[in-house]
C-alpha cells in the first residue's frame, strides 16, 4: 500500500503547530493563513489531528492491564528445565536497558501516536468525526487558540474584520446562528473603542464569535481590544484574568456562555471595559 507523502505545505503548517518554525517562517505561515482560506482550513484539519493523535497517545498510556492477562501470567506455569550435555561456559545475554534507550523507547512512542495523529488530521473525513465525539479539550488549550487568533488578527489593518461595523444585522444573525449565544453590540466609545466589525473562528473544538474594537484616542492609539464569546466552558467555571504571551484576558461566565476580553497586556483598563461591556452585551 502506497502511504501519500505530504506536501510542502502540509509539513511547513506541522512545523507550525508543534512551534518548530523559525521566527520569519513562522510570520510567514501566519500571513498565508490570514490569506489564504485552503490553507487556514488544512492548518485547523492538522491540528485537530495533532491533539486527537496526543489524546490517543495518553489513553493508551492510561489503559489499564486486562484482568485475565494479569491473571494468566501469574498462573502460568514454570518453564521445564532443559538438559544440556557438558560443555564449555557460554556469555550469557541480558538485555538491561540504559537511561538513554529506556528515553529513546518512549520517544518512539510518542512519535507512533503523533503519527497516528498527523495520518488521521490529513483524512478530511475526520474532522468532523473529533468535532462530534470527541470531548472538548483543555481550558488552557482553549485560551491558547484564542490569544493565537487575537494575535494573528489583531496586526491587520485592511482585514481585520470579516463582518464590517456597517452590517451590525448581518454580524448579529451569523453569530447567533454559529456560536449559539445570543448577544448585543456594546458601544465602548466612552472607553475610547471604535468598533470594526466580526469575525468567526474555533477554539478548543468549539465556534468562538468576536468583536473587534479600535482605540481611538489616548494611550495606545490603535491598538485592537476584542470581545470574544462561545458556550464552551472554563474548567471550574470560573472567570479569568490573566496575561499570556503579552496578550491579557479578562472572563466572566454567565449561564449561556462564557465571554472574554482580550487586548494588549500594556492595556491597563481591561478590567473597566469588562465591566462595561458585561453589561451592555
Amino acid at each position: 500500500m502506497n502511504i501519500p507523502q505530504p506536501s510542502p505545505l502540509e509539513l511547513r503548517l506541522s512545523a507550525y503547530i508543534d512551534g518548530r518554525t523559525s521566527d520569519d517562517d513562522k510570520h510567514d505561515v501566519e500571513e498565508l493563513l490570514v490569506n489564504d482560506p485552503q490553507a487556514r482550513s488544512l492548518h485547523d484539519a492538522l491540528k485537530r489531528g495533532a491533539d486527537l493523535g496526543r489524546r490517543t497517545f495518553d489513553d493508551m498510556l492510561k489503559e489499564p492491564v486486562p484482568l485475565d492477562l494479569v491473571r494468566t501470567i501469574k498462573n502460568a506455569p514454570l518453564p521445564r528445565r532443559a538438559v544440556r550435555l557438558p560443555q564449555g561456559p557460554r556469555p550469557t545475554l541480558s538485555f538491561k536497558p540504559s537511561g538513554l534507550q529506556a528515553v529513546a523507547a518512549c520517544a518512539l512512542f510518542f512519535v507512533f501516536g503523533g503519527g497516528i495523529g498527523y495520518m488521521i488530521g490529513g483524512n478530511p473525513a475526520v474532522p468532523q468525526f473529533s468535532m462530534i465525539s470527541m470531548p472538548s479539550t483543555s481550558s488552557r488549550d482553549w485560551l491558547d487558540d484564542i490569544i493565537a487568533h487575537y494575535r494573528l488578527y489583531a496586526r491587520q489593518t485592511n482585514h481585520l474584520a470579516e463582518i464590517p461595523a456597517d452590517r451590525p444585522a448581518d454580524i448579529l444573525e451569523w453569530l447567533t446562528t454559529n456560536t449559539g449565544v445570543g448577544f448585543r453590540i456594546p458601544d465602548l466609545s466612552d472607553s475610547g473603542l471604535t468598533f470594526q466589525g466580526a469575525r468567526l473562528f474555533a477554539a478548543g473544538g468549539g465556534p468562538v464569535g468576536q468583536l473587534l474594537y479600535r482605540r481611538t484616542d489616548g494611550e495606545g492609539d490603535g491598538d485592537v481590544i476584542a470581545i470574544s464569546f462561545t458556550k464552551t466552558r472554563p474548567e471550574g467555571n470560573r472567570s479569568i484574568e490573566e496575561i499570556r504571551n503579552d496578550t491579557g484576558l479578562v472572563s466572566w461566565v454567565t449561564p449561556l456562555a462564557t465571554y472574554m476580553i482580550v487586548g494588549p497586556s500594556s492595556a491597563a483598563d481591561l478590567d473597566d471595559i469588562a465591566a462595561k461591556a458585561a453589561g451592555l452585551i
